[in-house]
């Protein structure tokens, strides 16, 4: 058997098709292929406005950047999370302040929240960990009563919903990543959320070196910069690529979940793994996970021989070397990290790899 990877991208003739159209078009910066596809994300979302950028972590450095984010604040941000969510934050000039998570959903623990607010709190990132829906409504009853933004990294969760919303919707803005890895991939790339007008015009702004929002469309007013901006524009190769991505995206939601729930029905009586508690009805996990109670290097390297590919999760942000500093113990994030495991989630993935993946590791426990 070829070796089954542990996440691969899944591109056909329907992208080829769309780039050829950008190539024949004679236009390659973001233009009408790049609105075309912000309008069917805001869409999908449910949201009112929708700005594609770069990354993910552009996406959330904006999020932070539109609400007035900077030197000397606070933001609350989950321990678990791949480190480009504090990354943006320090990108700003502010400081992260890392909180544990919860063990049910591995998304922060909300109870742990205000303990950790000062005066220089502006903003909660929470992160919707491998998809899996947060508590919004009662992160924001916190957030109202201290006066906080949320500012939402949903990287993981195209397709999952939370009270029949999608995620990110709930929240001031909220940042998508397209790169490899996701659901769907534009190569790399993001997108940014919001329902506000405002930060929608803000994030214009931000995207395109402090240019108001519609000034290009006044050739007089086009190298008008009234703030300090940036280039983190799309190019219409990349909306090509993700339109084409996003007419794939619901079969994909029912592939994931479909997956999830047969191995969760193939490896459910190995005592040595466990599931994270996931409802499939609401939640789109962005791969497949499990907790591995023992040996789970050991079973890594087992599958590597198998030609098996799999993933760890990401070590906790405080122990990362430009963050040691931070000394307080998180007990939970510690102990999911080091168990944590992703196992082959592609949306290519069919069901006789599937089963061998499961066969492989019940031969390794039995």
């Amino acid at each position: 058997m070829e070796k089954i990877f542990q996440i691969e991208p899944s591109l056909d003739e329907n992208e080829k098709k769309e780039i050829l159209e950008v190539m024949d078009s004679g236009w390659y910066t973001e233009s009408s292929k790049t609105r075309e596809f912000e309008k069917k994300f805001a869409e999908y979302t449910g949201s009112k406005y929708a700005v594609a950028v770069t990354s993910g972590t552009t996406a959330l450095y904006m999020g932070l950047k539109s609400l007035g984010i900077g030197k000397g604040d606070e933001v609350i941000v989950p321990d678990l999370t791949f480190v480009a969510s504090p990354n943006s934050i320090e990108m700003t000039g502010a400081k992260p302040i890392f909180v544990d998570i919860n063990q049910k959903d591995l998304n922060l623990d909300i109870s742990k929240i205000e303990n950790l607010v000062t005066k220089k709190t502006k903003a909660i990132m929470p992160v919707d960990f491998n998809g899996r829906g947060i508590e919004i409504t009662k992160i924001r009853e916190i957030a109202k009563k201290n006066n906080l933004f949320l500012v939402e990294d949903a990287c993981h969760a195209i397709g999952s919903q939370y009270k029949n919303k999608h995620a990110g919707t709930m929240s001031d803005v909220a940042a998508f990543s397209f790169s490899i890895p996701k659901i769907i991939t534009t190569g790399q790339g993001g997108m940014i959320i919001t329902n506000k007008k405002e930060i929608y015009e803000k994030c214009i702004a931000l995207k395109d070196f402090g240019r108001e929002f519609g000034a290009k469309k006044n050739m007089l007013k086009a190298f008008d910069h009234n703030t300090i901006g940036y280039n983190f524009k799309f190019t219409e190769f990349q909306a090509a690529v993700g339109l084409a991505q996003l007419r794939k995206l619901s079969k994909r939601v029912k592939h994931k979940k479909s997956m999830f729930k047969k191995y969760e029905e193939l490896l459910r009586n190995i005592k040595e793994i466990e599931f994270i508690e996931t409802d499939l009805k609401k939640e789109t996990p962005w791969m497949i996970d499990i907790m591995v109670k023992k040996n789970r290097n050991k079973l890594i390297k087992y599958l590597e021989k198998k030609l098996i590919q799999t993933r760890i999760y990401y070590p906790p942000i405080h122990r990362l070397r430009p963050y040691q500093k931070n000394d307080k113990k998180f007990p939970i994030t510690s102990n999911v990290s080091d168990k944590g495991l992703w196992l082959p989630s592609s949306s290519s993935l069919n069901d006789s790899q599937l089963r061998f993946v499961c066969s492989e590791i019940k031969k390794f426990f039995n």
